[in-house]
C-alpha cells in the first residue's frame, strides 16, 4: 500500500471524490485505513488528502454474483462428473445472455458484477471460462469479474500458503455448496458490503431490484436484524406459485406434495403483516447477505442439494435472521428439461439425504451449547414438513413409486447413519469458516490480484 499526502495525487484524488455518485463506496480503501498502522499524522487527515495505489480502485459497495454451469459441446457426460439441474454446453445458446442484458438496463454505477464459472468436469473449463468472457465482453458497460479455474488457483495458492494446510476444501468451482461460498468469499475479499447472488437463468424485470434487495440489510424488523433476504422467483405466467400436478397435490405423500407444500408456505408469507417478513425458506436464485452474515456463515459442503434452505438453517443455528422480502421478484426461465443426468429418482434421493441430515442439525442444536437450538415448528410448513419423525415412511413409498434401483430399506439405514456422522464434519466447518473469511478479508495481495482480472476499473 502507498499512502500520499498533500500534492498534485492528493488534489487529483480529491476532485475524482467529488464526482463519484453518492452510492459509490471506496470500501476497500477504508477497511484499508482502518486497519492499517500508518502514522498518527495520517490517521487524522481527511480521507481526500491520500492516494492509494493498486487498491485505490473504485468500486461499487454492491456486488451482483451468478454463479453460471457448463458442460462439454453437446451435453456430453463423463463418470465422475458433477451434476448440476441444467448446464450448459460450450457450444450451445446460453441463459446468461438474457441476464447480463437484464443487469446492464439498471445503473451499473451502483454495482459490480462477480461471474463463477463451474464446470461438469475439468476438460471443460478453459472452454467454459473463454465462452463465459466472450459473453461478458458484450456489455463492457458492466464493470464485471469473470473467476473462472485460473483464478481458482491464485486463491488457493495465497489462502493455503507454504504450510501446505488446505484451506480450500469448501471453496470450489464443482459442487453447488463450494460455488456458493465462493460466491461469498470473493466479494468478503473484495470489501464489498452486500452480496446479492443471482443464477444464470433468470432475468431481472424491475429497475428497483438492486434497491429492494439492498435496501433492508442491516436494518432491524421487530427486534431481528436482517442478516440476510430472499425474494421470489416470478413464474412464467407472472405469478410466485408453483405449478402443481392435482394429482400429486391431495396425496397423502409428503414428496409427491412438495410443490404444494412450497406454495403453501408462500402463502403463509403473504398473509403475514409487512412486506418483509422473517421466514422458513429462501431461494438461493435470489438471495442477499450483510458481509457478517457472509463471513460468519458458510454454505455447508456435504449438502449435494437445497444449499439455499440448508444455508438458512445454519444461519438459524448461528443465530442470524433471513427475511423474505415480498417485493423482491426476478423472473425464473430455467430451460426445458433437468440436468443431463437426472432420472426420476435422481432428485427425490438427494432430497430424502438432505432433509435427513438436516433433521440431525436439528437435533444436536439441542445439545451443543454454542448453537441456536431450532425446533421443527420453527420451520413449517416448509421444509418443517420434511424434517418430522415420520418422514421415513413416506420416502420409503415414494423411492418404491419413483422405481429406485437399488435397495430401499439399505439406502435409507445408510442415509441415516452418515447423516450422524456428517454432524461432527459440519461443527468443524462451521468454526472454520469465519476463520477463513477473516484471512481472506485482510488478505491485500489477493485483492489486488482480483482487482487487475477485472473489467471496467
Amino acid at each position: 500500500m502507498c499512502l500520499v499526502r498533500g500534492g498534485k495525487r492528493a488534489s487529483l484524488l480529491q476532485r475524482r471524490t467529488r464526482t463519484r455518485p453518492p452510492d459509490l463506496t471506496h470500501s476497500i480503501f477504508k477497511r484499508r485505513l482502518d486497519h492499517a498502522a500508518v502514522g498518527a499524522p495520517f490517521r487524522n487527515a481527511p480521507v481526500t488528502n491520500f492516494c492509494m495505489l493498486i487498491s485505490a480502485v473504485m468500486l461499487p459497495s454492491t456486488c451482483v454474483v451468478v454463479p453460471t454451469y457448463w458442460s462439454r459441446a453437446g451435453g456430453a457426460s463423463c463418470a465422475g462428473d458433477a451434476v448440476y439441474d441444467h448446464p450448459t454446453a460450450v457450444d450451445a445458446p446460453s441463459t446468461l445472455d438474457a441476464l447480463l442484458e437484464s443487469l446492464e438496463k439498471l445503473d451499473t454505477r451502483t454495482f459490480y458484477l462477480l461471474i463463477l464459472v463451474a464446470v461438469t468436469g475439468a476438460d471443460v473449463a478453459r472452454d467454459a471460462e473463454a465462452r463465459v468472457r466472450d459473453l461478458v465482453a458484450g456489455y463492457p458497460g458492466v464493470t464485471s469479474l469473470v473467476f473462472g479455474p485460473s483464478t481458482l488457483q491464485v486463491l488457493r495458492e495465497r489462502l493455503n500458503g507454504e504450510a501446505g494446510e488446505d484451506r480450500t476444501s469448501f471453496l470450489d468451482l464443482a459442487r453447488y455448496p463450494k460455488i456458493r461460498n465462493l460466491q461469498l468469499a470473493i466479494p468478503l475479499t473484495l470489501g464489498s458490503q452486500a452480496i446479492v447472488a443471482l443464477d444464470d437463468d433468470e432475468i431481472v424485470t424491475d429497475s428497483a431490484f438492486l434497491r429492494k434487495a439492498t435496501e433492508p440489510l442491516g436494518t432491524s424488523i421487530d427486534g431481528r436484524v436482517v442478516d440476510g433476504l430472499s425474494g421470489y422467483y416470478l413464474q412464467d405466467d407472472g405469478g410466485i406459485l408453483l405449478r402443481i400436478d392435482p394429482d400429486k397435490s391431495r396425496s397423502p405423500n409428503i414428496f409427491d406434495r412438495k410443490a404444494s407444500i412450497m406454495n403453501a408456505a408462500t402463502e403463509m408469507l403473504q398473509r403475514d403483516p409487512g412486506d418483509i417478513v422473517l421466514t422458513p425458506f429462501c431461494f438461493g436464485g435470489n438471495m442477499e447477505f450483510t458481509p457478517e452474515l457472509a463471513a460468519s456463515v458458510g454454505f455447508d459442503p456435504q449438502i449435494t442439494r437445497g444449499e439455499d434452505i440448508d444455508y438458512l438453517i445454519n444461519a438459524r443455528l448461528e443465530g442470524k435472521n433471513i427475511f423474505m422480502r415480498k417485493d423482491l421478484r426476478i423472473l425464473h426461465r430455467p430451460p426445458a428439461g433437468g440436468s443431463y443426468q437426472d432420472a426420476s429418482w435422481s432428485k427425490l434421493e438427494q432430497d430424502v439425504m438432505r432433509f435427513t441430515y438436516e433433521r440431525e442439525k436439528l437435533l444436536i442444536s439441542q445439545t451443543v451449547p454454542d448453537l441456536r437450538p431450532l425446533t421443527v415448528e420453527e420451520l413449517m410448513p416448509y421444509p418443517g414438513e420434511f424434517l418430522s419423525d415420520n418422514h421415513e415412511e413416506d420416502a420409503r413409498e415414494a423411492l418404491s413409486a419413483a422405481r429406485y434401483p437399488e435397495d430401499i430399506d439399505g439406502f435409507l439405514r445408510h442415509t441415516t447413519e452418515t447423516a450422524r456422522e456428517k454432524i461432527d464434519e459440519y461443527l468443524r466447518f462451521r468454526t472454520s469458516w469465519p476463520n477463513v473469511t477473516a484471512r481472506l478479508r485482510d488478505d491485500a495481495g489477493l485483492r489486488d490480484k482480483l482487482l487487475s482480472r477485472m473489467r471496467g476499473v
